[in-house]
């Protein structure tokens, strides 16, 4: 996926990030990392979906290297 371009606004006394349409974020909730060059935006239930997927596909591949 290629970068997109977001707006900030001010909304009261916060900032406020307005979103591409193009990204149909369907998340109520966000997590925002600030890291050293910005911020990375995720979604938390999103997340725990990959890690559920992943924990099923755990053992189902003999010849896998196991990497803990």
């Amino acid at each position: 996926m290629s970068s997109l371009t977001a707006k900030v606004f001010k909304a009261g006394n916060s900032q406020a990030l307005r979103l591409p349409k193009s990204l149909n974020v369907t998340a109520s909730t966000l997590v925002i990392t600030p890291t050293d060059g910005g911020f990375i935006v995720t979604d938390p239930a999103a997340a725990a979906r990959r890690r559920r997927a992943l924990r099923k596909l755990w053992g189902s591949c003999p010849d896998f290297p196991d990497a803990r």
